[in-house]
Formats: structure tokens, C-alpha cells, sequence
């Protein structure tokens, strides 16, 4: 890790103790929007590590941009981070400017229809699952026009938004749109490289790095409740049963980071779709085994609303279906092995 993403890392982790309390996650999940700890991160330039200094970003390597947006997932932090970012990559890839403000970002965008008219195109369709639509400046998505695929860019008022929630409490709208006419400025040619698989992958890596800042997190959380907590006049840190219980979860967390690790690494420099497979596998495996073992551990106290363990672990169980399942990532990562036949197989398991 350089000098720099370490500063970004303990700058995102400042504010985010200092600002991002319990309290204020449960009350954005009651729908109250974060906006001074949005402000404070846009004013840092946070919310835009990563994206080039030409097109309105902060400057960077995507994996500062990364970074940011792991260790806000330690503090579950219930803002639009990773969606932000991944719009604004999209942005920077058209060479348009990047707004002030949270962006968003349609993950399948395949019932949208986009047609040419005399003047321009009109837009058609609909989606389910729009992180913070309805709290975003724009929303982006991919469509195509028969030739090739295009970025679009929305305003909230042209669509019809209808309110949602994820089992995190996280926004997730319901998105239709009617043959909205789009200006000039609201539509974009895309470079060869960028299409719909590209736009999932990069979903399903913002999904891995989110799941093991908040894998971190939980094992911090149980490490200081089982040194706390007392049973039999000695801490529960002292039985063996807890002491496996915890050998476990730290095993799960530390595969985790490095799955995830190795994911935004590959990425950015270059394809990075087996790695981000076998991240997004792995660490999704690793939430439902991890989220089970913090409960045990915390026992009754865990399952309370005014214990923050649930902010983790219900994210968990959100993120891990977003973007592709593990089942969905292990297949696809079983193809590109097969493909690769019998005499290439093992050269391909050592490259991936």
C-alpha cells in the first residue's frame, strides 16, 4: 500500500468515526438522507477517488477509489459510494464532465428499449433495484440501438420512481420509463471496450470489496464483545468453543480480503472477469458463513436493534445477491476454465 491510499484510508476512516454513527444508519434506513456526511466526503473529494481530475474527479488509482468504498462499508455507511463511482467511471469513459452530487448506476438494463426518432432517440422501460435512484442527481445505463450500445443519462423527473428497500433498509427503486425523449447531452457513444458484462463486473467488484470491509468489521465487533463480555468470571474470549468459533471467522475475512484484493489489483490493469468471479464467489460464500458465526458468538445481544452487528450482516446478506450470486459467479468461472480445454486447463488455474 503507498503513501497516498494510506492517507485515503485513514482520512475516509476518520470521518466515517466521527460522523457515521449508529444512529445515523438507522435513521437513513427510516429514509432520511446522510446529506452532511455526503457533503463532508464530497468536499474531501472522496466521492470521487479515482476518477481524473479532466472529467471532475479527485484523482487516482481505481484502487484508491476502492479503498474509499471498502472502508466505508466497515461503518455500513448508507450512502451511494460504490454507485457513484461506477457512473462516474462510465462518464469519464465518454469523456463527459462528472456532476456534483450522488450518481447511480441500472445493473440490467435489458428491458429498456432505445429508439431513433427524427430529432434524437426516446427511451423505453423498465427496472427493479436502482440503488438510490430517487436520491441521485443522475442515473445512468447502458442501452443499445440495435448497433451498439450506448450510455444513457437520466434525470429522476423523467422517470416514474417507485420506493423500495433491500433487506439492509438500503433504497432500491422501481424505475420506468416512457418514451423519454433524451437532449443531446444525455446520450453517449461508448469506447469498444465498454459494454454490459463490463458494466456487471464492475458491479460484482464493488459488491466484493463492499462484503469484506464489512467482513472486517464484524470480526472486530466480535473480538471486542467476546473480550467483554463475561461468563463464569472470566471473559468468553477464554473458552475454546469461542476461540474456534473465532479461528473460523478470521479465516473467512482474511480469504475474503484477498480475493478482493486480488480482484481490484487485476482490474486495474486490465480484464479482470476470472478474478472478479472467483472474489465475488468466494466472499459471498464467506458472508453467510461469517454473518452466522457473529450471531452465535454474540449470542442474544446480537440480534437486537441497538446492537450495530445487524447493519453488518444484513448488508451482507444484500450485497452477496447483488450483482450476480455466488452460484451465478461459480458457473460463469466453470465455463472459462472448461473453455480453456483439457490440455490448457492447468495453465489456466495457475494464471487465474
Amino acid at each position: 500500500m503507498n503513501d497516498v491510499r494510506r492517507l485515503i484510508i485513514e482520512t475516509t476512516d476518520r470521518i466515517m468515526t466521527d460522523m457515521c454513527t449508529r444512529e445515523l444508519v438507522d435513521h437513513a434506513e427510516q429514509g432520511e438522507w446522510p446529506d452532511q456526511l455526503w457533503q463532508t466526503l464530497e468536499v474531501t473529494g472522496l466521492t470521487l477517488t479515482g476518477i481524473s481530475e479532466a472529467a471532475g474527479g479527485s484523482g487516482g488509482e481505481l484502487a484508491d477509489a476502492l479503498a474509499v468504498i471498502r472502508q466505508a462499508a466497515r461503518y455500513a455507511a448508507p450512502l451511494p459510494l460504490a454507485e457513484t463511482f461506477m457512473a462516474a467511471v462510465l462518464l469519464e469513459a465518454v469523456k463527459a464532465s462528472v456532476p456534483s452530487g450522488p450518481l447511480t448506476v441500472v445493473s440490467d438494463p435489458r428491458e429498456f428499449c432505445l429508439a431513433r426518432i427524427d430529432h434524437g432517440y426516446r427511451l423505453s422501460g423498465r427496472a427493479s433495484g436502482v440503488p438510490w435512484a430517487g436520491e441521485c442527481v443522475r442515473i445512468m445505463l447502458l442501452a443499445g440501438d440495435g448497433k451498439d450500445a450506448r450510455l444513457i443519462t437520466l434525470r429522476p423527473d423523467q422517470c416514474v420512481l417507485e420506493s423500495a428497500n433491500n433487506i439492509a433498509g438500503e433504497p432500491r427503486y422501481q424505475l420506468q420509463c416512457d418514451a423519454v425523449e433524451l437532449g443531446e447531452d444525455q446520450i453517449f457513444a461508448l469506447p469498444e471496450l465498454w459494454n454490459f458484462d463490463r458494466l456487471f463486473e464492475l458491479g460484482a467488484l464493488t459488491r466484493s470489496v463492499m462484503m469484506a470491509g464489512a467482513l472486517d468489521s464484524i470480526l472486530d465487533l466480535c473480538v471486542q464483545y467476546v473480550q467483554e463480555r463475561q461468563q463464569f468470571g472470566r471473559p468468553i474470549a477464554k473458552f475454546q468453543a469461542i476461540q474456534q468459533q473465532l479461528a473460523a471467522l478470521a479465516g473467512q475475512v482474511a480469504a475474503s480480503s484477498k480475493a478482493a484484493d486480488i480482484a481490484a489489483e487485476t482490474y486495474q490493469t486490465g480484464s479482470a472477469a476470472m478474478e472478479i468471479a472467483a472474489a465475488k464467489s468466494r466472499i459471498g460464500e464467506a458472508a453467510g458463513i461469517s454473518a452466522e458465526i457473529a450471531h452465535q458468538v454474540h449470542g442474544a445481544m446480537g440480534f437486537t436493534h441497538e446492537h450495530s452487528l445487524h447493519h453488518r450482516t444484513r448488508r451482507l446478506w444484500a450485497w452477496r445477491d447483488e450483482y450476480g450470486t455466488e452460484s451465478y459467479w461459480q458457473e460463469r468461472l466453470g465455463r472459462n476454465l472448461c473453455s480453456a480445454g483439457t490440455d490448457n486447463l492447468w495453465s489456466a488455474l495457475i494464471k487465474a
